[in-house]
């Protein structure tokens, strides 16, 4: 969706996606999104780019990345990867129309502090595959042996006030609840 520096958010995805396009989770190993794609700086080929922090939406480099880690959490409870580390925004902003991924799919990362890190308990290697097409961003695992996909379902609560419950359930087992305040229309402070 078009926004307060949209055009720098999908170069810092097309940076982001070519970082990770082609990377190997080998069999019983760890990966970690930070040690693809390193500090999200001017000199790694990032730009400012809208950021969430302490519930205002600043203009930060590597702003969007998010959106590239959140496909990869995603793709990983789809693939049966183990979570290892994950966090949650704790402000949903948007409306269900403009969504990248179902609330509680989500997976915030903050360079030195967040991380996105995932175990692969597969026996065989897995293949990190992505690509920005249209300004689309297109995500995929790829393995050379049978890989059944995962049953994953966002569920929501509503709760009192703006704070609404998302259970993650993977193959009808509980695997997270995240609380989001819902706050809506935040405008970018530069």
């Amino acid at each position: 969706m078009p926004s307060a520096l949209y055009h720098n958010k999908l170069i810092n995805i097309t940076r982001g996606a070519a970082l990770l396009d082609n990377n190997i989770i080998g069999a019983h190993r760890n990966w970690s999104f930070w040690h693809r794609i390193h500090r999200p700086n001017a000199a790694n080929g990032f730009v400012p780019g809208r950021n969430l922090v302490n519930g205002r939406l600043v203009a930060l480099s590597g702003g969007g990345l998010c959106q590239l880690s959140s496909m990869v959490y995603h793709l990983a409870l789809l693939a049966g990867l183990t979570i290892v580390e994950r966090h949650a925004h704790s402000l949903d902003i948007y409306e269900e129309d403009q969504r990248f991924t179902p609330l509680g799919a989500d997976a915030t990362v903050v360079w030195g502090f967040k991380d996105l890190r995932l175990h692969n308990p597969h026996p065989f290697p897995l293949s990190l595959r992505f690509r920005v097409e249209n300004g689309r961003l297109i995500g995929e695992i790829q393995s050379d042996a049978d890989l059944m996909a995962h049953h994953v379902d966002f569920i929501q609560i509503p709760l009192k006030g703006p704070f609404v419950q998302v259970n993650t359930v993977v193959n009808n087992h509980l695997k997270d609840s995240t609380i989001y305040e819902q706050q809506r229309g935040l405008e970018v402070i530069a």
